[in-house]
């Protein structure tokens, strides 16, 4: 049987690094931070604690997996969270400093904008009509 929760991997250039923007100017909820033997680091936050989905922040370690930071979706969104309120979330991550490509704007189903991430991933908030 298949489980509803959801776990997305995200790399990410400095694990440290990706945890303190998520947490402190995204707002995310720190879900795990557990190392396994000395190689291996398992941090995962969601946008709040009930949350279902988790997105793993993965140390980018090979020169494939490097290249791939702020790339790994060729451009598009890697992910879309999904708001009631779309205007108070922007005002919010804004004055947290995060860096949106415009304000938002009507889309098709309702509004959307888009944002980077510290190290370059694209992700977009979306609240439907």
């Amino acid at each position: 049987m298949i489980t509803k929760t959801i776990q997305i991997s995200v790399l990410v250039r400095d694990v440290d690094e990706a945890k303190a923007y998520y947490v402190d100017v995204l707002g995310f909820f720190l879900v795990n931070d557990l190392t396994f033997g000395k190689d291996w680091r398992y941090v995962t936050v969601a946008p709040d604690e009930t949350n279902e989905t988790v997105i793993e922040l993965v140390k980018a370690e090979t020169e494939v997996q490097r290249s791939l930071v702020g790339k790994q979706s060729g451009g598009q969104v890697l992910l879309m969270f999904q708001t009631d309120d779309i205007e108070a979330d922007y005002a919010a991550m804004k004055k947290r400093g995060v860096r949106f490509s415009g304000k938002p704007q009507a889309v098709p189903g309702g509004r959307g904008v888009g944002f980077v991430d510290c190290c370059g991933n694209n992700f977009d908030v979306f609240q439907p009509d």
